[in-house]
């Protein structure tokens, strides 16, 4: 969620009390903030993938309240289960994150739960 929106300190990290009183009231933050990098990215990798369009496809996305809980093969095969009982993405989806915040300690729980046929994809 850091990627994203919020914790702007972690973005980029060498934010300090100093930048207030730049020398040159005219030189740009974003200049200084870009030479220094950052520790968290909001630049997305994207990949292409083509899907054959005789067969599933999942796609589950979850933050690290929810896979710092489950690995991923455990995580998948709920989610195909709960779909062969007939439950919806978006039911699916609920459920996860319902279970993964309710639990003690627990972090934030987001989950996106898609599924795609490769003949309308």
């Amino acid at each position: 969620m850091s990627r994203a929106v919020g914790d702007l300190q972690y973005k980029n990290p060498l934010n300090t009390f100093q930048d207030n009183f730049a020398a040159d009231p005219a030189s740009s933050a974003t200049s200084r903030s870009e030479s220094r990098g950052n520790f968290l990215s909001n630049d997305p990798y994207t990949s292409l993938r083509r899907l054959h369009t005789d067969r599933r496809y999942l796609l589950l996305v979850v933050s690290d309240g929810v896979s710092d809980r489950v690995d991923d093969v455990t995580l998948v095969q709920h989610v195909m289960k709960l779909s062969m009982r007939g439950k919806r993405a978006n039911e699916i989806a609920q459920e996860i994150a319902t279970n993964s915040a309710s639990r003690p300690r627990s972090d934030n729980a987001t989950c996106i739960v898609a599924m795609l046929d490769g003949q309308g994809s």
